[in-house]
């Protein structure tokens, strides 16, 4: 591995290849529909930002390093019966790299395919309160899972932003959540 370290930024400097090499950072704006391993009274929805870096390698491939933090989805339930409020906070943060593959549509429009692996942190926060007394607990779950992706690229004619649609899919064995489905929005502006 320390090999690989050593050598890769003697071949990064090459002009052979940094010909073919255009670094990018971007920002993306999405919403996460998760499907839960258990019957959950919660939302299915997340919204996410997430801020990523990469570069694209010759016209058909690419790589990308990517953070992604996600809204807190809230719910309380009040239990009649018991006197009980209860209330459910679940939010995660990700990062990880995704591995991509340009398809060129029409000039300037690309369609592209990635396969990624995230590494998931999974807060979720519970409260209950009967009106006397409030009892909180909380979990922190990590899961390393692999992500699979499908989307439209389209870059503008002084080839440096680039605005994209991706629709991607997370299988999580998490306690918790099951998979997660994200369609997102972003653009990247190239170096």
């Amino acid at each position: 591995m320390k090999k690989i370290l050593f050598i890769l930024p003697i071949i990064l400097s090459t002009n052979a290849f940094a010909d073919n090499f255009t670094p990018y950072i971007g920002m993306d704006a999405g919403l996460n529909i998760a499907s839960y391993n258990n019957d959950i009274d919660l939302e299915e929805q997340y919204y996410t930002a997430t801020i990523n870096a990469g570069m694209r390698i010759g016209p058909n491939f690419g790589v990308e390093l990517f953070f992604t933090q996600s809204a807190d989805n809230e719910n309380e339930f009040i239990h009649e019966t018991l006197a009980l409020t209860q209330e459910n906070i679940i939010s995660y943060q990700s990062f990880g790299f995704d591995i991509f593959g340009y398809y060129e549509i029409v000039k300037n429009m690309d369609f592209f395919t990635s396969f990624g692996i995230a590494n998931y942190n999974i807060s979720s926060e519970y409260k209950y309160n009967n009106g006397l007394i409030t009892y909180e607990e909380s979990d922190k779950q990590t899961e390393t899972a692999s992500r699979f992706g499908i989307g439209l690229m389209f870059t503008f004619p002084n080839d440096s932003v680039s605005i994209l649609g991706q629709y991607q899919y997370s299988a999580l064995s998490n306690e918790l959540i099951k998979s997660l489905s994200e369609f997102s929005i972003g653009f990247r502006y190239n170096f």
